[in-house]
C-alpha cells in the first residue's frame, strides 16, 4: 500500500492545451479506456498499458476519467475536505451482483437434491463462524496459524496469546449477529461490537467501548512501512458523520433512491473504516457491520461463509483499494469491486464446498445399500479407519491428547489402557 502514485489532475490535462478531438477520434484509446473499464484500472495499472501512437498515458487517463465522469452515483459520504464518494454501476458490477444474488438467495434449497440436515446445517455455521473469526483477526494482526486457532475453538480452551484473544472475541461476535439482525444499527451497537472485539486485548482498558478523542491522535499507517496512508476526521466531524452512516444504515431505501444491499454493505464497510471511530478495533467492527447489514437484509448466505478469508487472501488488494478509492476523486467503486470479488469469491469456495459434502453423503448411502449386514456407525468407523489408518504411537499419543482435553477418560484392566468417551463434554464441543 506504500507509495502508491496519485493520479495526474486529469482536467488540468484537458485544458492545459492537449488535442482534444484527436483524443476523441482515436479508436485505439477507445479500446483502452473499454478494457480499462472492464478492469477498473487504477493510474498506477492504467499507465504501463500500451498507448496508442502520439497519446501520453496522461492524456489517455484524462479521457478515461472523462469516460467514468456520466457514470457516477453520489453516496452521503464526505471526505475529509467536504467532497463527496462516489461510485460507478460499471458492468463487471452487474455480473458479480447478479452471481450473488442467485446464490445468497437460497441456493442450498434448491442445488441438489440432497438436503443437508440440520446437523450439517450446524456445522457450516461454526465452520463458517470459526473461519470468519479467525480471518478478520488475522488482517488485524492476529499471529496465529489458522490449525492452531480451530484447535483452540474446537476444544474451547483459553486463549493463551493476544491473538488467540482477538479471534476468541470475534468469534462472539459472529455468533451474536444472527440476534442483532433484528436491531437498528444506533451508537450503542457499534460502541458494543468495538467493546466485545477489543475484550482483553488493548493496552489501555479505558479504550475499549468508547469512540476516540482528538487527543489519541489516530493515524492509518501502512502496515510493512510505518508510511501514514490516511488521516481520520476530528472527533466532532466523525461523530456527525458517524450519525449519518447510522441514518443511512436504517434507511429504506424507495424505488428512485435505491442502491443494492451489497453495495451498500460496503459503503458501511468503507464509510466506518473512513472514519475509523475507535482508538482499536476498527476493521474488526466494519466487518461485523458489513455482515449485520447483509443478514438484515435476508443475505442468509453469508452466515455460511467467511468473506474475510477472502480478503486475507488478497490482503494488499484489500489495502490498496481503501487507498485507490481515497486517491482518485473520492471513487469508491474501487473498493466496492473489491469487497463484491471478496463475496464472490467465497460464494464459490463454499459452493465447492458442499458439492464435496454432498458427494460424500450420496456415495456413503450408496456405501450402506450394499453393506447392509453393518449399521451406519460401523460403515462409517470403518470409513475413519480406511481413511486415518496410523502406527500405533500416533494413535496412542491422539489419544492421550484427547483425555487431556478432558474428551476420553482412561483407565487400567489386565495392564492395558482403556479409553472411554466422554459424551456430555463431547456433545457440548459438537453441538454447541
Amino acid at each position: 500500500m506504500a507509495n502508491i502514485e496519485k493520479p495526474p489532475k486529469w482536467l488540468d490535462i484537458l485544458q492545459g492545451g492537449s488535442d482534444v478531438g484527436k483524443l476523441f477520434q482515436s479508436k485505439d484509446l477507445h479500446q483502452l479506456i473499454h478494457t480499462a473499464q472492464r478492469d477498473y484500472l487504477y493510474w498506477d495499472s492504467f499507465k504501463h498499458h500500451p498507448m496508442p501512437d502520439g497519446i501520453k498515458p496522461e492524456e489517455a487517463w484524462a479521457m478515461l476519467k472523462l469516460t467514468r465522469g456520466g457514470q457516477y452515483q453520489k453516496t452521503p459520504i464526505r471526505a475529509n475536505d467536504g467532497g463527496e464518494f462516489k461510485f460507478s454501476l460499471v458492468n463487471s458490477l452487474y455480473q458479480k451482483l447478479n452471481y450473488i444474488d442467485t446464490y445468497a438467495s437460497g441456493f442450498i434449497r434448491t442445488f441438489s437434491d440432497t438436503k443437508p440436515s440440520e446437523q450439517q446445517k450446524n456445522k457450516f455455521i461454526i465452520t463458517s463462524l470459526s473461519e470468519e473469526a479467525i480471518a478478520t483477526s488475522q488482517i488485524e494482526g492476529a499471529n496465529t496459524t489458522r490449525k492452531a486457532a480451530k484447535e483452540m475453538l474446537a476444544s474451547q480452551r483459553p486463549p493463551r496469546t493476544k491473538g488467540e484473544q482477538m479471534i476468541i472475541n470475534s468469534y462472539r461476535v459472529m455468533q451474536k449477529l444472527d440476534a442483532w439482525k433484528k436491531l437498528d444499527l444506533s451508537f450503542e451497537m457499534l460502541l458494543e461490537i468495538q467493546s466485545q472485539i477489543t475484550e482483553k486485548t488493548l493496552n489501555d482498558p479505558n479504550e475499549q467501548g468508547r469512540f476516540r478523542n482528538d487527543v489519541d491522535d489516530i493515524v492509518v499507517h501502512d502496515p510493512i512501512t510505518g508510511e501514514v496512508v490516511h488521516v481520520p476526521p476530528k472527533k466532532e466531524q466523525m461523530i456527525a458523520q458517524l450519525g449519518r452512516l447510522i441514518k443511512f444504515a436504517n434507511k429504506d431505501e424507495e424505488d428512485g433512491d435505491f442502491i443494492h444491499p451489497v453495495i451498500k454493505a460496503a459503503m458501511l464497510h468503507f464509510w466506518l473504516s473512513y472514519l475509523h471511530p475507535f482508538v482499536d478495533g476498527n476493521g474488526r467492527t466494519a466487518r461485523a457491520v458489513f455482515y449485520w447489514y447483509l443478514l438484515k437484509k435476508d443475505y442468509w448466505l453469508v452466515q455460511y461463509l467467511s468473506i474475510s478469508r477472502a480478503i486475507v487472501q488478497s490482503r494488499k488488494k484489500y489495502d490498496n483499494a481503501f487507498v485507490y478509492s481515497e486517491n482518485d476523486d473520492n471513487d469508491l467503486t474501487y473498493f466496492v469491486l473489491f469487497i463484491i470479488d471478496a463475496f464472490k469469491t467465497s460464494i464459490i469456495k463454499f459452493v465447492e464446498y458442499f458439492e464435496e459434502k454432498t458427494k460424500e453423503v450420496e456415495k456413503f448411502k450408496e456405501t450402506a445399500e450394499r453393506l447392509d449386514a453393518y449399521n451406519p456407525r460401523q460403515i462409517a468407523l470403518l470409513e475413519y479407519f480406511l481413511v486415518h489408518s496410523v502406527s500405533r504411537q500416533t494413535a496412542h499419543n491422539d489419544l492421550l491428547d484427547l483425555e487431556k482435553k478432558g474428551m476420553l477418560a482412561r483407565t487400567v484392566k489386565n495392564r492395558k489402557y482403556i479409553f472411554m468417551p466422554n459424551i456430555k463434554i463431547i456433545k457440548k464441543l459438537l453441538q454447541q
